[in-house]
């Protein structure tokens, strides 16, 4: 029988190795039937247990399974596994072992005297339901030679600890969470992921990949003064960490430590203290890398978080919970063409850049930068928010391209003495007459503050009825307007430009800058044309202050937006009518009809009219279309002699019932606190029938099943702030999608 004193319990149907051979051969197995040993009759599986014997070697000549592995790691063990290209699949935990006369116990450390494991082709595949697969009492990464790979894959939504320093040549997270512990049986130590320290791996260079697929997540205590949660020995770093898109990584330690040359953070990386104060990621070795560039970059939990010198993202940046990370004196740079978000209570940091190819970067408050905003390239789309620029008195603008969409105010402190094309161009976006409305101050400033908020109004006033200074008179003004105020009174003289982008000039020294309804404060001097329209205006600094401007005309004809005089798109047995008029056309070559399918973010050009070039224009244009089921769009593009492009307002297709034409999701609140979700479907499909998923940034799933089954208060009661999705099949299994903020 076995004795009480075996400190490893067998249970019926253990295996034990009774000599050297292939796994799938019986001979070489031994099985526990709860009183003795008994001849194999069958080789082990994911439900036995395996016990490697000192001198035994096990080969896999084909993928295989078992529960825990024991393998005799005490002196003399002789090579224990050998995989071969194969990979063993274990469902319990990975364990060393020795022997007490007949009987197995637990040894705490692992061989380091030869490739007990390997070779590095084979893998040890981690599977099944959520537990420990190495700890700290039977595992250890003395083993310099571990010479296999590791494959954590467990079942969805399983987490898989890691509770021992773990050695091999590659770890890859498959699925499911792993999770890096802090030991603390004994003197408080990190669970280290390092690598095969033999010479044949790029000898003493950094070597051994940390790969995080797509929908797993990695979560790690470690920080220092601890060992680094990644690296090939106490001395040398690790070579890639690839955290891949839609993977995530939490980090629970204030300092977290990763020593390895090359980081890919393609996923989320989420910085998640409790309590304290948070860095982020450091390392310990002088060959080893810091990453800068992320993908989105979250905050959570209470300990204050402290951003590093420099960070570039082309994702988010947002904080789900506790407060804004302190800047530290850095700098940030959003980048790449998606559409990117910065979001939390208070959004405040040091230096900002913006170098955007496509895409927007939005706020969800007010935006504070303390001293230097690089407007690079992009578009930046404060959705109402305000902009504080130049807390610190030690930077201001660098405007070089870029965009700022839907601005409240700026408020821009500390002036600069001297004003310049880069320091005081504020690149307003015109969303009624289209392009960017540049707003230029170049002159001396007696510094303090200056507030600037652009008002925007549609149309033009075709009839202002007031002169110029100079007498002329001002036959046109557009409604929109840039208000200055809040500044202080100096004794210099400043220009002040306006760009006229999108609007067609006849002769360009008709443009003039003009008040709201009035002249503008001093003289007039003459447009000119060089990267764009400019209209410009001198006057004292001093008169700057509680005034408006905006572009006018003394001539009737050499301003426009082309006056659209109607235009409308109705649906009738099949077919589009579209029909527009428009007054004073000249100069104009053609008209480009544009559509855009269930939203207005998506024009693209369907057909072309040639101009007519008369005072009183009637157009008619028609096209064949099933009834449609989503939303139709138009605008109408002119375009005059040069190139020069103006559209017109944003109209709809009408005629169409509306069971068919609307086919947009509508859901508030957003962002969503507690209570009531409403989510309102369009009127052609059955609420009954519609099917619905919700998941997390991770792609962990929220709910699977139908719209009226589901209750927002209960999905979302115990979930952290953050972005979530929104997944809906309607009837004619076309999905729609949309993101919900919950504060």
């Amino acid at each position: 029988m076995q004795s009480l004193y075996a400190q490893i319990p067998l249970v019926i149907g253990d295996y034990r190795t009774i000599t050297s051979g292939d796994y799938q051969d019986i001979a070489i197995w031994e099985v526990w039937d709860g009183v003795s040993w008994i001849a194999a009759s069958v080789k082990p599986g994911a439900g036995n247990s395996i016990f490697i014997d000192q001198g035994h070697e096990v080969r896999l000549v084909q993928q295989e399974e078992a529960h825990h592995v024991y393998l005799f790691s005490a002196a003399s063990p002789g090579r224990k596994l050998n995989l071969q290209s194969f990979e063993l699949h274990i469902y319990g935990s990975l364990r060393g072992m020795q022997k007490i006369g007949e009987f197995f116990a637990i040894n705490t450390v692992s061989n380091a005297t030869l490739d007990w494991i390997y070779p590095e082709t084979g893998r040890l595949v981690f599977k099944g339901a959520s537990r420990i697969v190495v700890d700290r009492a039977s595992w250890s990464a003395n083993t310099t030679n571990s010479r296999y790979t590791v494959v954590f894959d467990p079942d969805p939504g399983q987490t898989l600890t890691v509770n021992s320093a773990f050695k091999a040549n590659q770890f890859i997270i498959q699925s499911g969470t792993v999770l890096q512990t802090v030991n603390t049986a004994g003197i408080p130590a990190c669970s280290t992921f390092s690598y095969n320290n033999q010479a044949i791996f790029n000898g003493a260079g950094p070597y051994g990949d940390f790969i995080v697929e797509s929908g797993a997540t990695f979560v790690s205590e470690c920080s220092d003064p601890l060992a680094s949660i990644i690296q090939r020995s106490a001395s040398v770093p690790g070579a890639l960490f690839h955290l891949k898109a839609g993977a995530s990584m939490f980090l629970l330690g204030n300092e977290p430590l990763i020593d390895v040359v090359t980081f890919q953070l393609e996923g989320n990386v989420y910085y998640s203290a409790g309590t304290g104060v948070q860095r982020m990621l450091r390392n310990t070795m002088s060959n080893a890398t810091v990453p800068k560039h992320y993908h989105n970059l979250l905050f959570e939990n209470g300990a204050q978080k402290i951003l590093q010198d420099s960070i570039f993202l082309d994702g988010d940046l947002a904080v789900l919970t506790g407060d804004f990370p302190q800047h530290g004196a850095g700098y940030i740079q959003f980048y790449g063409d998606a559409q990117q978000q910065l979001v939390g209570t208070e959004l405040r940091l040091f230096d900002l850049e913006l170098s955007k190819t496509a895409g927007s970067l939005r706020f969800s408050g007010d935006l504070y930068v303390e001293r230097f905003l690089y407007m690079r390239e992009g578009v930046m789309d404060f959705e109402g928010a305000d902009l504080y620029l130049n807390e610190s008195a030690s930077g201001g603008l660098r405007q070089f391209e870029g965009i700022w969409a839907n601005l409240h105010r700026l408020f821009y402190l500390n002036l600069p003495p001297i004003l310049t094309p880069t320091n005081a161009t504020f690149p307003l976006k015109d969303i009624f007459q289209g392009g960017i409305r540049r707003f230029r101050l170049v002159g001396e400033s007696p510094g303090g503050n200056l507030e600037l908020q652009y008002l925007e109004i549609p149309g033009a006033n075709w009839d202002p009825g007031f002169n110029d200074t100079d007498g002329t008179p001002i036959l046109y003004q557009l409604n929109s307007y840039v208000a200055l105020s809040g500044l202080s009174s100096g004794t210099g003289s400043v220009v002040v430009s306006m760009s006229a982008e999108n609007l067609i000039v006849d002769q360009v020294e008709d443009l003039r800058i003009v008040s709201n309804g009035q002249a503008a404060p001093g003289n007039n001097l003459i447009a000119i044309d060089n990267d764009t329209l400019w209209a410009r205006r001198e006057l004292p600094f001093s008169l700057l202050n509680n005034q408006t401007f905006t572009i006018g005309s003394y001539r009737v004809l050499s301003i426009l937006p082309l006056r659209w005089q109607s235009q409308s798109a109705r649906w009738a047995d099949g077919v589009v009518t579209l029909t527009w008029e428009t007054l004073d056309e000249k100069n104009t070559s053609h008209f480009n009809i544009r559509k855009s399918i269930g939203g207005v973010n998506a024009f693209e050009r369907i057909g072309t009219v040639q101009a007519k070039g008369l005072s009183v224009n009637e157009y008619e244009w028609n096209y064949s279309l099933r009834l449609p089921h989503e939303r139709i769009f138009f605008q109408m593009e002119q375009v005059d002699l040069d190139g020069v492009s103006t559209f017109s307002n944003v109209f709809r297709l009408e005629g169409v019932p509306a069971a068919f034409q609307e086919s947009t999701i509508v859901y508030y609140p957003n962002p969503y606190k507690e209570g009531l979700l409403v989510i309102e479907v369009p009127p052609g499909w059955d609420r009954s029938g519609i099917f619905m998923k919700v998941s997390e940034v991770t792609g962990k799933v929220l709910y699977e099943g139908y719209l009226r089954d589901f209750d927002a208060s209960i999905v979302f009661k115990n979930l952290m702030q953050g972005v979530y999705f929104f997944w809906l099949q309607g009837p004619d299994n076309s999905v729609k999608s949309f993101k919900l903020l919950k504060n």
